[in-house]
């Protein structure tokens, strides 16, 4: 589908933040790929280097000892000019704003909002459970690699929108996320089903019925979300 226009006043639907996130995983892959490739952090002390190697294959040039030592001063916070007075004068300002923030009366932190996260903290808590069982198997026939994955990401999505959050400009994307997570529920339980069928042990057919409770959660959860959204 076509992108909205950028001066829209609709927030972003789900098919547009599913496209988002899925490119924005998909470069975090092929960042995580060149560090994989080139685990030596010093040869990309200068962030445009590695910003080079993923975008356009473009190795860093070579630099001297003195270079780097300029590049790793100017990272430095709080060095030479760039930790000036004013910096700190306006950092806390900053702390100050958000502290009187707090102490109004009308001001209600998010993750306090029954309403918002009615219940984030209890399927989080399942899901990571859930994920510390998977990886606690033992002796697992096949490629047991795939089970761990997704196990772990259905937590990691839901934290992941979670952090997004439930305001109307990010709404579907915290919906997104949890999708991502009831399919990865699925998948665990589908494996996990055939794991019990191939080898009769009662612990996969456990935890395939605790992956589909999961599962209904997620639903449950991703049907009072959608109720949020005004549009």
């Amino acid at each position: 589908m076509p992108d909205e226009p950028e001066d829209s006043e609709r927030p972003r639907s789900e098919g547009w933040w599913e496209s988002e996130l899925h490119r924005n995983e998909k470069l975090l892959d092929k960042y995580l790929a060149v560090l994989g490739d080139n685990p030596d952090w010093d040869k990309w002390q200068n962030p445009d280097d590695l910003y080079n190697k993923v975008h356009f294959n473009l190795d860093p040039p070579a630099r001297g000892a003195e270079a780097a030592e300029e590049i790793e001063a100017d990272a430095t916070p709080g060095d030479g000019p760039k930790g000036s007075s004013d910096d700190e004068q306006l950092l806390q300002e900053l702390n100050e704003t958000a502290e009187a923030a707090r102490e109004d009366s009308n001001w209600v932190e998010q993750d306090e909002d029954p309403e918002v996260n009615l219940d984030y903290d209890t399927i989080s808590t399942q899901a990571r459970t859930f994920a510390d069982r998977v990886f606690n198997l033992e002796k697992m026939p096949g490629n047991a690699e795939l089970l761990f994955l997704s196990a772990g990401k259905v937590s990691a999505n839901l934290a992941g929108g979670h952090g997004l959050g439930y305001d109307e400009d990010t709404l579907c994307g915290n919906i997104v996320k949890c999708r991502w997570a009831l399919s990865d529920c699925e998948f665990c339980r589908e494996m996990l089903e055939q794991l019990h069928q191939k080898t009769g042990e009662p612990v996969y057919a456990a935890l395939a019925k605790e992956s589909g409770q999961l599962a209904d959660l997620v639903r449950e959860r991703i049907a009072r979300l959608r109720q949020r959204v005004w549009w």
